[in-house]
């Protein structure tokens, strides 16, 4: 458990799918702008299968205990939801991403810096595994979750359509011994 300002940071537990759920549709649906956060096909149940079977998710709480931002950590390997495919990475490569897939900070407790240090709890947790590429997707028009990620070290690699025609930066971070010079050729243009 991290500590910073009386914010703490932990491994979600698995029976919280249904609250981490809901913090994001509460925080999607506060947002004048919908664009900026994609909930497209995101379910209790998602949420659910990415902490418990194919990933982690990462809660930080407040002073007072309450909820106050998450973050789902996905292991999509082959899975068409791998970004990898968008970067054109070789097969072999894929089971070596790992997604900081959908991350969500309740309004009251923003200006703390909690999607940063999101973002480096779980850099941290997957350090010395198999796992060299940290990817992720932010709107052109987010601003602070994009500075957030480029403080964290992540890198705009490409930006396209996702999700249903919304257009999305797509991010990486290489770890464990990875390097942005390994990865192919990529454009770095809007398709």
């Amino acid at each position: 458990m991290h500590e910073s300002d009386g914010y703490t940071l932990g491994v979600a537990d698995p029976g919280m799918a249904d609250t981490l759920y809901e913090a994001m549709m509460h925080v999607w649906q506060l947002l004048p702008d919908k664009d900026l956060f994609s909930v497209g096909s995101l379910t209790p149940d998602w949420v659910r299968e990415r902490i418990t079977t194919s990933g982690f998710g990462i809660v930080a709480r407040s002073p007072a205990g309450e909820l106050a931002g998450m973050m789902i950590v996905c292991f999509p390997g082959p899975d068409e939801d791998n970004l990898g495919y968008d970067l054109g990475m070789p097969e072999e490569a894929l089971p070596a991403v790992a997604l900081m897939d959908t991350a969500a900070v309740l309004p009251e407790h923003r200006g703390h810096g909690l999607e940063y240090r999101m973002f480096r709890f779980g850099e941290e947790r997957l350090a010395g595994t198999a796992y060299r590429w940290l990817l992720c997707t932010i709107s052109p028009r987010n601003a602070a979750s994009l500075r957030s990620a480029e403080k964290a070290g992540y890198t705009v690699l490409m930006t396209k359509e996702k999700y249903g025609g919304h257009l999305r930066h797509i991010l990486c971070k290489p770890i464990n011994g990875a390097s942005l010079a390994d990865l192919p050729p990529i454009p770095m243009t809007t398709e």
